[in-house]
């Protein structure tokens, strides 16, 4: 800490027998707050301030010409010599509880200081420190977790000017277990700080440690006096097995550092807050951003690779063949009737089939090759230095592995005599036949061509017609690709058009009788809302409204035809709430109010069997969601939150605000999208609230006036869908195409 010789304030003196009133003049006359008191020979004595004579003066006026300052000074004063530290000039002051401090040499009044000079120079070291402490984070640049701890090692130990340092952290603070992180700058006795810091059981400040002295077991191995020890807590993301954050704590420790007294330790431990503060954010972003990079490599159901961990060792060992010219492999495998499995057994029974085949897999593989999840019931896995007849090989041995997994409703334990995966089998066993089914899978391989320059893509296409043969062939079986399936391919095109032209006529027919179903559903919805004096053409309305949204979006007509539906049905789960709770006048109790909140899981249930409405009921379930996660009946948060049901629960909402209800009266248009607007962000996706302003302004421009001046009625008749016909039939171009994603 600095010397304050040069900030003392100047010297102003007075005689011991003048009057208060000269003193107070003197005082007036150069702006100070107090006048140092000599005596006849000059020498120093006592010290008089503004608030002594101000007491006397108060007491009595006309004393301030008759009273002599040796009167009222202090005799007693505490002084100190020049060249004293702030710190200790401010340790001084607060313990004899003074606001001026005369610098004193030879008994000759040199400068005095103040509270205020402590204050300043206090303030400009602060802002020296902060300074440099700000260094330390434009030094840490990168985001990689192991090259961030090595920096912070580095560079932390240059703003204490400190000679050695370690950096631990621990999973879970569990100083039990080996540390996670280490990096050592110097450290000569880091292997003993792998544990705790050497005789620092529990650090008292959160901000830092400062210690005098290091234990001898720090000073053995060349540990130098004194020390710093940072504690360091870092928070990341959940992690997806146990639903909990990930947290490492440890700590920081610098030896090494220059001898110091009290007054500097104040300064030490601030700056040492400031770095700790630095050091937790970075570390904590650098975590957060390795949990993230890791999360999107692996696959959260399966837990192997994903398809950009694929992707990405691809690229790598495409560029390793052409540089060596030597051979990978790569095999797809595909679950057999893998949709009806789900259909008829149920997703979760689907789920734990995919985990057991992806672990069975795992194990037959050898060390260096990387298995993926490569799409919904596909797996890849990426052979290095392996020919496609040496794949076939390991492949054929995961197939007979493949086969000893049993599926039944229960997903029981493995039984003998199972009978193998074919789509009867799988009926029966929905049906309540005893025997389980096996699981079983075709393989497609193809090996790369290192002596041509071929795309990664390129491989994954031959393994992928191999996959195609291997279906053709009667699935549960392994095809190599050979130069004959290219050329198969090739002369069937004309073939494959004529099945897609049949496809769409099979479609066509399914769709009539998908018509008929849902013009008799939309009939049970009007009557079901006709109950309802409040809730009568809600749906009719909510369709207009999510159809102008999803339309203002440019959804395409896929999509907008399935927002159409799903807006359609999304209240047909009220046909299992009662109607003394639906008609309720009154407040709901919670229990009430629960009960209402199933009625998404419902409509679900109600419509599940319906396979050609499976997009529609995902939107029908999470329709109540909130972009905050406070939804029901999931919980869904942000975009997870499938974007059909964002915009109906807009929509939804937006028919809510401007129609009477039991508990409140209608509000105006305009009254209502600035409701959807405040909720943007908690309730509501602000993408989809800023579509539906767009399109009420759209539509107040057609009508040529302003968005305020627009009723329900107009922006109904606006909206151009024609709920009260009928449902709206499906558009020749949407037939033999696949449902919409969630997320276009």
């Amino acid at each position: 800490m600095s010397e304050l010789g040069g900030n003392q304030a100047r010297v102003v003196s007075v005689g011991q027998r003048d009057s208060i009133k000269e003193a107070a003049a003197k005082m007036f006359s150069h702006n100070v707050g107090c006048l140092i008191v000599n005596d006849d020979q000059g020498k120093f004595i006592g010290l008089v301030t503004e608030r002594d004579i101000a007491r006397h003066v108060a007491a009595s006026v006309e004393s301030g010409a008759v009273v002599r300052v040796a009167q009222i000074m202090t005799g007693h004063v505490v002084s100190c010599a020049p060249g004293i530290t702030a710190g200790e000039a401010r340790k001084i002051m607060a313990e004899h509880r003074i606001r001026h401090l005369p610098l004193v040499a030879n008994g000759i009044v040199v400068g005095i200081l103040s509270a205020r000079d402590i204050m300043g120079q206090q303030l400009l070291e602060d802002r020296a420190a902060a300074e440099e402490v700000a260094m330390l984070s434009k030094c840490l640049k990168s985001i990689d977790l192991a090259e961030a701890v090595e920096i912070v090692a580095t560079e932390s130990p240059k703003l204490f000017e400190a000679g050695n340092c370690v950096l631990c952290l621990f999973p879970e603070g569990d100083r039990g277990r080996d540390a996670e992180l280490v990096s050592s700058h110097r450290c000569p006795c880091v292997a003993g700080h792998r544990k705790s810091p050497q005789g620092v059981e529990t650090i008292s400040s959160e901000d830092g440690y400062y210690d005098a002295e290091v234990p001898v077991e720090c000073r053995e191995p060349g540990g130098q006096p004194p020390r710093l020890v940072l504690p360091l807590d870092i928070v990341g993301l959940p992690e997806a097995a146990s639903g909990k954050e990930k947290r490492l704590s440890g700590y920081l420790c610098m030896c090494g550092l220059p001898a110091s007294d009290g007054s500097d330790r104040e300064l030490i431990l601030y700056k040492a807050k400031l770095t700790r503060e630095i050091i937790t954010a970075h570390l904590t972003n650098a975590t957060r951003y390795q949990q993230a990079r890791l999360t999107s490599l692996t696959d959260p159901l399966t837990g192997v690779g994903s398809r950009r961990l694929h992707e990405d060792k691809l690229q790598e060992e495409c560029d390793r063949a052409k540089r060596y010219k030597r051979p990978f492999s790569v095999a797809i495998i595909d679950v057999d009737h893998f949709k009806m499995i789900n259909d008829v057994l149920g997703h979760a029974v689907g789920d734990e089939a995919l985990r057991q085949l992806a672990e069975g897999v795992r194990r037959e593989k050898r060390a260096p090759d990387i298995l993926s999840r490569y799409g919904g019931d596909e797996f890849v896995v990426l052979l290095p230095e392996t020919r496609a007849a040496e794949a076939s090989v390991l492949l054929e041995r995961v197939r007979v592995k493949v086969q000893q997994i049993h599926l039944d409703q229960g997903m029981g334990p493995p039984a003998r005599n199972s009978a193998s995966g074919n789509p009867s089998q799988v009926r029966n066993c929905a049906l309540g036949d005893p025997t389980p089914i096996s699981l079983s899978v075709s393989c497609g391989i193809a090996e790369s061509f290192p002596e041509t320059d071929e795309a990664p893509g390129d491989v994954m296409r031959r393994a992928d017609l191999a996959l195609y043969e291997a279906k053709n062939a009667g699935r549960n079986c392994i095809r190599l690709w050979d130069q004959g399936m290219a050329r198969r391919i090739s002369a069937g095109e004309l073939e494959i058009e004529r099945i897609n032209r049949l496809q769409r006529r099979v479609l066509g027919l399914s769709e009539k009788a998908e018509k008929v179903f849902l013009e008799s559903i939309w009939s049970l919805v009007q009557a079901l809302e006709a109950r309802d004096v409040y809730a009568r053409r809600h749906s009719e309305n909510v369709v207009a409204y999510a159809v102008g949204i999803a339309r203002t979006m440019e959804l395409g007509p896929k999509y907008v035809d399935l927002i159409y539906r799903a807006a359609m049905i999304h209240d047909i789960g009220k046909i299992g709430i009662p109607d003394a709770i639906l008609l309720k006048p009154d407040p709901l109790t919670p229990q009430e109010r629960h009960i209402i909140e199933q009625h998404p899981l419902i409509a679900v249930r109600i419509l599940e069997k319906m396979s050609f409405l499976e997009n529609e009921i995902a939107i029908v379930r999470h329709h109540h969601e909130k972009w905050n996660g406070q939804g029901y009946p999931d919980g869904l948060a942000r975009t997870a939150i499938p974007l059909g049901a964002r915009i109906v629960a807009v929509a939804d909402t937006l028919d809510a605000l401007t129609s009477d209800r039991s508990y409140h009266a209608s509000r105006t248009v305009a009254e209502a999208l600035h409701l959807l607007k405040d909720a943007c962000g908690y309730d509501f996706d602000l993408t989809v609230v800023v579509a539906l302003i767009t399109w009420v302004e759209e539509v107040a421009q057609r009508l040529n006036t302003t968005p305020d001046r627009l009723v329900v009625s107009d922006l109904l008749a606006a909206a151009e869908t024609h709920v009260a016909m009928s449902p709206p039939e499906l558009s020749e171009a949407t037939l033999g195409s696949p449902a919409p994603s969630p997320e276009p």
